[in-house]
Formats: C-alpha cells, structure tokens, sequence
C-alpha cells in the first residue's frame, strides 16, 4: 500500500535540501552558458507577511526560472526588498516599533515565508533598499542627473490620504477612498522632485523594440514612457486679445475639426478668466465637486461632465471662427497644457462630451480604403466620382434595404453619383427613389465620408470615390413605380442585421458604416485623407499635420 503524500513532512526534507545545495543550485555564477534574467517585482515588507498576490506572479516567473534551467541556460533569479518609504514607516507607527525594527523583522517573515513555497531564488543577490551599500549608489545617481539638470523640483497634483499621509498611485483609489484605510482621498498639489524621463524616450522606445514580450506589454511601456509628436497650438480668447489658451495636440491635422476648447478643472488659466467669465460661480461648484477624483477615474469615467465658460470664447486659428470653451474633469491638468482642441469627430472622448452637451461635431480626416475583394487592376483606365450611399432601415420589420445585383452577383446598398449642382443628400435621396421606388424616407444622420478605390467591373474601369454615406429611416412602404431599367440590373430585398453580417457586403466601407451603426459612435481615430479643411482637403494627414502646424504658426517637434 502506498504511503499518503506529507506536506509537513516532505516539503521541510526538500526545502532543507535546496537550502543546502542553494548555491549550486540557484546561483548565477559567471561562465560560458547562455544567460536568463528572470526578475519579479521586488515586495513592500511592510506588513506582516506575504498574500495571495505576491504569489500569484512569484510562482510564474519561477516556473520560468526551472525552465530555463532544466534547458542548460544560466538563470540570474534574484530576490529583494522595496523597503523604503511611507507604507514602511506607517506600519511602524501602528505598531509602535521603529521602522529599522520592524522592517527587519518583515523581511525575515517574508523570506521565511518564500522558502516555504520553494522558490528557486539565488539569494546570494538579495539586495534591501534600506541597505546604505545599496541606497549610497541611488544617491549618487540622483546627484549625477540633477547636476545634468535631469532632476528638478515641481508641484504636481496628487492623490493624497491625510490618514495615512501618504501619496498613493491612482490604483490605490477606490471610489475615492484609500485602498488601505477607507479615508477619504484628496487631490492636493505637492513640491516634489521630479525625473525627466522625457529626455530618454527615444532611447526607451527604441530599446523596447529589442524586447521580446507581449505586444499589449510593449504598448503599456510606450504609453508609460509618453513621447508624443506633435505640436503647440495658440488659440486666442476672443475677449482678450493678449491672451492665449495654448494647448499641446498629437493631430494637428485634426485643427479643422476643432469646435470647442476644454479645460482642466485645476488649470490656472480660469483665474486669469474670471473676470470675463459670466457663471463663475457654476464654475467654481464644478471645479470643489471634481477636485478629489484620481487621475485613474477621471480617465475612466464614461459619463461626462463639464460647464460652459461663458462669456468666454476662442478663435480657432485654421479656420478663424470662434468656439466654445468648457471645463471637464476628462482633461487632466498634468498633461500637456491642461487644455485640449476638441476633436468630437475624431476623439471618442470627445465625440461621448459633444454628444452629451449637443455641441459641434465636425470630420475632416475620412479613412482611405481598398476593396481588397475587387481590387484595382494595372492596365485599367483611373476614374474619380463623387458617391453617396444610403442606408435605410425599416423600424417597423427591423430589416435594412439592399440591392441584389443580378449579372454581378452582388449585395449592395443604395449608391449613386452626385450631378450638377445637387447636394448629397438631395443626391442621395434621389437614388433611393430612382432603385428602389421608396420616396417616403427620413434622414437620421450622416455616417461621415470616406475614400475608396476599386476595379469597378460593370464599367470596366479602376474607380476612386469620395463617398458620403447617410443612415434613413422609413416612413411607410409606398413606392413609386421603378424603371424597367433598374429592376433589370437588381432586385429589392430587406434583410435582417443577422443576414448582413452573413453575407459579403460589396463596399469597401462596409465594416466602418456597420460598426457607426451598432455603436452610434460616428468617430474615426486613424489617418486618412483631409476633408472639409479648406486649402488642405483632399491632402494625406501626415502631411497635412506639418503643414497645418506651418500654417498656424505653431510650434511642432514632428
């Protein structure tokens, strides 16, 4: 009979074996054998031991360190303690201990605990930041980037327990409360030093180019490491002809879209505006209500809020016309300016705030496609038109108008060209009647322009379009007679969102226009080709962006 397995029992006889051989076992000697780092994020020994949560990425990475062992690489597995700071002194003071004291027996209780688990940790390495052989060489770096003037000192605000007294990250806040003592968190601007990591990020980006982690890994670093290109904009108060809201924008090619201004609730230029602004005291219910949301929850939060300064209004220096200008706790006051040129077309944040409020959404970047079903072919003749597309839905059967084509074998809706002197949706409205006979139809709203290209084989000819595309609904089903012409090219048919899904939809812009409709989200993030953007319609955005930055005088790091 086979004896029972004995934690207790079997572990400690292990555990004391490991321990004794640890040296050859774990220990990252120098030789010739192809090296792993495999690092963990070294713990807080602040409290009186390990959780669940330490554990959870501890045993990953040491199953990586095993790993590469048993497959003869040299693996550096290190272990240590992040145990200066704020958290560390607090948990003395509860316990009324000194913290030299009490960090030293935190970190025996944790590496006891460690043990136990098993972990294949060399800790000939084991570093503690309370260590002065290891803080003497923070120090020393410190000092060398202030002398290079890489550290300075600023107020910034931060997310503050006044139970604690300490600062804390914005995962800390919960609802507003500290994560540790349920207080009451408050947003307060604090003198700290500052690292001028911005200095380093080309060098950072390109470095983690090399890297080989995951994508989604790589992408939280860059967005962490923050370089953006782009450039300074001036938009001048209209009121006041001195003064300028300056704002900081990746997407100048976007300016033509600008239809309000929008400022962080801490920005100090609503100081210098109170004079001029009419309902200042709205403003300043606003900015007490906001003021202890962490920067996490302001990001996050999909309801937005915000008031209009009024009284006051900017000129937008691509177009000259003035806009509005609000505060919105969705714009943080440690980013960029602390004001932003509102995108709503091209900004879903934005685009969420103008739909709210009812304010001016604006396209003037529309995506360039490629029908990659009927690509353009070399040797056929390049033609341009101007489109229009409708979508019409019946609320009545929940199905949307289609066209059959019968010699092509397509599935379409309902295009056409514009002619003379015809508006698009008068365009539009006529090639509904014209194909399918229903003239009773109301316009919802227009699902914004893009640019296409394809072989058009029914003309024989490689065709680029600039298409605007309109959502309808239908009044009733009475319909006009429809020329013989037309019902021998294609038949009617309504088909569900199910079916359209099912079957191949022959437009290039079919996968956008159907996700504006599932969502209602009319915004197009990507680059493109500019429209309605005076002398620069019709341009590449990237382009576009340096030139439009030229035009306004702004300054551009592109």
């Amino acid at each position: 009979m086979k004896s029972k397995y004995n934690p207790q029992k079997i572990e400690k006889k292990w555990q004391k074996k490991w321990a004794e051989d640890s040296y050859e076992l774990w220990h990252s000697n120098e030789d010739k054998k192809e090296k792993k780092y495999v690092l963990d994020m070294f713990p807080y020994p602040s409290g009186s031991g390990l959780h669940v949560g330490h554990l959870v990425g501890y045993i990953g990475s040491d199953i990586v360190s095993r790993f590469y062992r048993m497959k003869g690489f040299k693996v550096l597995h290190p272990m240590g303690w992040d145990a200066f700071g704020l958290p560390a002194e607090n948990f003395a003071i509860k316990n009324k201990i000194h913290p030299s004291v009490s960090v030293k027996k935190n970190v025996e209780n944790f590496k006891k605990e460690l043990n136990k688990v098993g972990f294949s940790y060399d800790w000939q390495r084991e570093i503690n930041t309370t260590d002065p052989g290891y803080y003497k060489w923070t120090q020393w770096i410190f000092i060398q980037m202030f002398k290079k003037g890489l550290a300075y000192e600023a107020e910034i605000p931060v997310n503050w327990c006044s139970s604690d007294k300490t600062v804390l990250a914005n995962e800390e806040v919960i609802d507003g409360k500290c994560e540790r003592c349920g207080a009451l968190v408050e947003r307060k601007k604090l003198k700290q030093w500052i690292l001028k990591i911005t200095e380093y990020a080309d060098r950072l980006l390109n470095a983690l180019n090399r890297l080989d982690w995951p994508e989604r890994v790589k992408e939280m670093q860059r967005n962490w490491i923050g370089k953006s290109e782009g450039a300074l904009i001036k938009f001048q108060v209209s009121s006041l002809k001195s003064l300028n809201i300056e704002v900081f924008t990746t997407r100048p090619d976007t300016l033509f879209g600008a239809t309000y201004l929008v400022l962080a609730p801490e920005n100090p230029m609503i100081q210098n505006l109170k004079s001029n602004i009419q309902n200042f005291k709205e403003v300043e219910a606003y900015i007490e209500k906001v003021k202890n949301k962490s920067d996490l929850e302001r990001q996050e939060n999909k309801e937005k809020t915000g008031v209009e300064l009024k009284g006051v209004k900017a000129i937008n220096p691509a177009t000259k016309e003035e806009i509005l200008v609000w505060i919105s706790d969705y714009v943080l006051g440690n980013y960029g300016t602390g004001a932003i040129m509102a995108v709503p077309a091209h900004d879903e944040r934005d685009f969420e705030f103008a739909k709210k409020f009812n304010l001016s959404i604006k396209q003037v970047v529309m995506p360039s496609l490629i029908d990659k079903s009927n690509p353009p072919q070399e040797g056929k003749e390049d033609t341009f038109r101007n489109m229009v597309l409708a979508i019409v839905y019946n609320p009545k059967t929940d199905k949307y108008l289609t066209l059959k084509w019968k010699e092509q074998n397509w599935t379409t809706f309902i295009t056409g060209g514009v002619e003379g002197d015809e508006s698009r949706e008068e365009a539009i409205v006529r090639e509904i009647i014209e194909e399918t006979g229903y003239a009773n139809v109301r316009l919802i709203r227009s699902l914004g322009m893009t640019e296409a290209f394809f072989f058009a084989k029914h003309k024989n000819v490689n065709r680029r379009t600039h298409g605007e595309h309109f959502l309808f609904e239908l009044v009733d089903e009475s319909q006009n007679p429809i020329a013989p012409e037309e019902l021998d090219q294609h038949d009617i048919q309504w088909l569900s969102s199910k079916e359209i899904e099912k079957i191949h939809i022959q437009h290039a812009e079919f996968d956008i226009l159907w996700d504006r409709i599932k969502t209602g989200k009319d915004v197009y993030l990507g680059s493109g080709v500019l429209v309605n953007s005076g002398d620069f319609t019709g341009m590449d955005s990237e382009k576009a962006g340096r030139e439009i930055s030229q035009f306004v005088g702004a300054d551009s790091n592109y």
